[in-house]
């Protein structure tokens, strides 16, 4: 018999980048053009096969975001293609993050955008090596890539 499993997957990064958006795809396999700003965490659930991912949709402006992260076996920390100021973002996240438990993924999302983009893999290789992190460049309004960053989760 398969134990269940629940893990805690937490979502983090600047305002509109497209953290709900990629969960709703992940979860609801939908999309929204103009979802309403996320004020406050929030947290969906997934079931993959034997294990249930309880994903937060986090704002990196939250001030208990220490105990947000609490427990995560996985943090998503994301930034938008188009928009640079994003990319140092993350990697602010990333070094505040430095020596949490949980596995680090980073997103580059918008990549239907990519005519737009402000950086691209390159960037991100260098970004993800740094932290010794696997990264993906997603579009949650095509679905690209989505499944993959979620089923990377699973397979860490």
């Amino acid at each position: 018999m398969i134990t269940p499993k629940i893990w805690k997957v937490c979502v983090i990064g600047d305002k509109s980048v497209g953290k709900t958006s990629l969960i709703r795809r992940f979860v609801y396999d939908t999309f929204e053009d103009d979802p309403e700003e996320t004020i406050e965490s929030r947290a969906f659930r997934k079931k993959c096969g034997s294990t249930t991912l309880i994903i937060w949709d986090v704002s990196v402006y939250e001030e208990n975001i220490r105990s947000i992260l609490a427990g995560a076996k996985g943090i998503i920390v994301m930034g938008d293609l188009t928009r640079r100021s994003t990319y140092d973002t993350m990697d602010k996240i990333a070094e505040f993050l430095n020596g949490h438990k949980g596995k680090m993924i980073f997103v580059a999302n918008k990549s239907d955008l990519k005519y737009k983009a402000e950086f691209w893999k390159d960037e991100m290789r260098s970004l993800a090596n740094k932290f010794g992190a696997p990264y993906f460049l997603t579009s949650a309004k095509t679905g690209e890539n989505v499944t993959e960053v979620f089923r990377a989760f699973l397979e860490m």
